[in-house]
């Protein structure tokens, strides 16, 4: 006997929002994993974001958060964790930005920008914008280019210092013109323009 479609629909629509997630929290997880001991610039190595920004002057991401998630973000210093990779082939770059909360929980913010680094100096593209609140386990997603946008103010190569790879000092904002929807429930976040300066690790593979 087939299923009625009233049942089909809404079966469907939580297999998309499940699908989704998981593709949302791999591709944050790979972003996120620690670099392993005694390779920390090996093929694909993902950027280690469990320490502290080691940009100077001093990494941040500014701006406000509205909806779901109410405040105000000023982080810089060692309150800040940021790293970021290029992409696959080099033809764009992922930024993290994550601020620990007293519960110990992480806000995180990760932008995705099409583009080599020494390209994007002075131009507004499109950006793929995605925030996790890792204490109500909650993804909020712009779904791909269009509804955020990046400007890049300044590109600055860094060095190789000791365990720190190479990689580039990048500066901007972004700002997306809708809000950024939660996957898996009704609930949505606008973002403010956000501020920041972060770092990608440069691919010495």
């Amino acid at each position: 006997m087939f299923a009625h479609a009233s049942t089909v629909r809404p079966l469907a629509r939580s297999i998309g929002f499940v699908g989704a997630a998981l593709v949302l929290l791999l591709g944050t997880l790979a972003l996120m994993q620690p670099l392993p001991p005694g390779n920390p610039h090996g093929e694909g190595a993902a950027a280690n974001a469990n320490k502290p920004c080691t940009l100077q002057p001093e990494g941040f991401l500014r701006g406000r958060f509205f909806g779901a998630l109410n405040f105000t973000a000023d982080w810089s210093g060692g309150n800040l964790y940021c790293d970021g990779m290029e992409r696959p082939g080099g033809d764009g770059v992922r930024l993290f930005f994550a601020r620990a909360r007293p519960s110990g929980e992480r806000v995180s913010v990760l932008v995705g920008i099409d583009g080599r680094p020494a390209d994007l100096v002075g131009k507004e593209r499109p950006a793929n914008v995605t925030v996790i609140d890792e204490q109500a386990g909650r993804f909020f997603s712009s779904g791909g280019p269009g509804r955020c946008w990046v400007s890049i103010t300044s590109v600055a190569a860094l060095p190789r210092a000791g365990t720190v790879p190479a990689g580039y000092r990048i500066d901007g904002l972004v700002y997306c013109v809708g809000a950024l929807p939660s996957v898996g429930d009704r609930t949505s976040l606008t973002l403010g323009e956000l501020q920041f300066a972060g770092r990608v690790s440069a691919d010495e593979a």
